[in-house]
């Protein structure tokens, strides 16, 4: 009979194994349809946004006279900040997505109404930015919002999502797959990768693309020529290239951070004519130069015909690195609304261009990739994706070699800084940005609010069962605010009887004001050797308790 019943026994534990090996695999393929399915819906989203702001808008724009050209971005800037107001949102793109990821933006899909027609608006009329950003931005928002109504991806796993939802909006626009994914990864830190969200990237940035391509094109984003195998020099060029980029990036995110700082603090009645005037006369100079207007939209592909004709020299080129930036920086102080990736590769083209006719070498776009790979990824503090931009977007595997070097050399030039404002330096654990947010976002409302005059025994009736609390806030009648510890509560009525009242157990444990850092509460439950502390309004009124365990978060902690 034992053996019988041990027979029994295993077949029960293999059944159960066997069942639960079944439902893994079906949540995994879930997961696998679920990342696809967003990946597939942004590209199609990204395609009809570049359709319209780019393939339609802009290069009608490019076709007509100079004198329209010239004040076409103003009235797109203008046109951007009426959809910017209706929508009740504002120019950010990227940076909302940086900021999202560590929990300091909500991103709420009615931003959308606003923002994707103010991009349009910038873009298709000229503005000097990338598509990028409102591509990013609109798949975060996607990720977060199907995060938020999947009960599996809500809470702590919403981030894989969000990212996953950057990957795709990036995959699809620069038709780079694997930049997208990277770049999800590698932004929100500034030395570091947010490692969790890259299998939901993986699928859905691949997803993106293969929608995306199907509706506009395949065609590659930057024609360079073939060159022969990466010599000694062309690293040595590298390496010069790296130091250039890394502080041109550095000069280049201070100028973009004042730009949008401007767009934040003067009026739309006045930012928006002075950034027009400078966008027109730079597209005008831009001609006058090259009989092209490099100033006039993303103009990563004109950037590239100018850097392959040897015709145009050292000063020529140098002319319009400067026109780029004052363009740039024009259309954020305006308020427009776009990314800075491009506005970044088409600086770092110039550049790598520059340093290639001092250096007397042939115009084959080497220099120049190495020099998109050193400001971008300085710039961003994104080295691996604007190495793999560099080799999905030319084509040329010849290029990643010296685009390596040069991005290491880049990011030790940039030092800490960056062009997106959200960034951390790098992971930290749960517990530790826990006790970085406000201690108003850990504490447990609702606490039952006691005075030093209420006896024990009826705290202990008013609270009923519900002891989940270590402690209660106590309101005094000066208007401070002490801590009753509950386990304080038990010796009382040994040593007084029913009659103890809370002033025989009060302790004076100061309370935090709610605009305190949870670390000022973890700090005071330390000295005082509590595991709670009351939490007070401006007025000192009391609003709950933080303790130990909501501080960490273990309530919302998948166990």
């Amino acid at each position: 009979m034992r053996f019988e019943w041990l027979r029994r026994r295993l077949r029960t534990s293999v059944a159960e194994q066997a069942n639960a090996t079944a439902g893994q695999g079906i949540r995994h393929a879930t997961d696998f349809a679920v990342y696809a399915l967003l990946g597939a819906v942004i590209g199609g989203l990204v395609a009809v946004v570049e359709w319209v702001a780019i393939e339609w808008l802009l290069h009608d724009a490019e076709d007509a006279p100079r004198w329209v050209i010239a004040i076409l971005p103003g009235i797109g800037l203008a046109i951007a900040a009426l959809f910017v107001r209706w929508g009740r949102t504002d120019a950010s793109t990227s940076d909302n997505y940086i900021k999202a990821f560590h929990g300091d933006a909500a991103l709420p899909p009615r931003d959308l109404r606003g923002k994707l027609p103010a991009a349009i608006a910038t873009l298709g009329s000229g503005g000097a930015l990338g598509l990028e950003g409102p591509a990013v931005h609109l798949g975060a928002t996607i990720g977060r919002f199907t995060g938020s109504k999947l009960p599996r991806y809500d809470g702590p796993r919403h981030r894989a999502l969000l990212a996953a939802g950057a990957a795709a909006g990036v995959s699809a626009v620069f038709k780079a797959p694997a930049t997208g994914v990277l770049f999800a990864l590698e932004s929100p830190y500034r030395r570091d990768l947010a490692r969790h969200a890259l299998l939901p990237s993986l699928v859905a940035s691949a997803a993106a693309y293969l929608v995306f391509v199907p509706l506009i094109n395949d065609d590659p984003l930057l024609r360079f020529r073939m060159i022969d195998e990466t010599s000694t020099s062309e690293v040595i060029g590298a390496l010069i290239i790296g130091l250039l980029g890394g502080l041109a990036a550095r000069g280049t995110a201070l100028v973009f951070r004042r730009a949008k700082d401007v767009a934040k603090t003067w009026s739309p009645l006045a930012r928006i004519p002075v950034a027009g005037l400078v966008l027109g006369a730079a597209a005008l100079l831009s001609f006058e130069l090259v009989d092209e207007s490099v100033t006039f939209g993303p103009g990563a592909e004109k950037a590239v015909d100018i850097v392959l004709d040897p015709q145009w020299g050292f000063w020529v080129i140098l002319a319009l690195l400067v026109l780029r930036l004052v363009a740039t920086s024009a259309t954020l102080a305006g308020g427009g609304v776009g990314g800075l990736f491009i506005p970044l590769v088409v600086i770092g083209i110039l550049l790598g261009r520059l340093v290639e006719i001092v250096a007397d070498e042939q115009s084959a776009g080497l220099f120049s990739a190495i020099g998109l790979a050193a400001v971008l990824g300085a710039a961003y503090r994104t080295p691996l994706a604007a190495v793999m931009f560099v080799a999905e977007t030319t084509g040329r595997a010849e290029f990643v070699i010296p685009a390596l070097v040069a991005t290491a050399v880049s990011q030790v030039a940039m030092g800490d800084g960056t062009v997106s404002s959200g960034q951390l330096n790098e992971r930290k654990g749960r517990l530790e940005r826990r006790l970085g947010r406000p201690v108003s976002a850990v504490t447990e409302r609702g606490a039952l609010v006691v005075s030093p005059d209420d006896r024990l025994a009826d705290v202990l009736d008013r609270l009923g069962g519900d002891m989940h609390l270590p402690a209660l806030p106590v309101a005094l009648p000066d208007g401070g605010c002490e801590l009753l510890v509950l386990n304080d509560v038990a010796p009382a009525f040994f040593e007084i009887g029913d009659q103890a009242r809370v002033r025989d157990v009060l302790r004076n444990v100061p309370a935090v004001s709610e605009d305190a850092l949870a670390t000022e509460a973890a700090r005071v439950m330390t000295m005082h050797g509590t595991a709670a502390v009351a939490i007070v309004d401006a007025n000192g009124n009391p609003v709950g308790i933080a303790t130990t365990e909501s501080i960490a978060g273990l309530a919302d902690m998948d166990l």
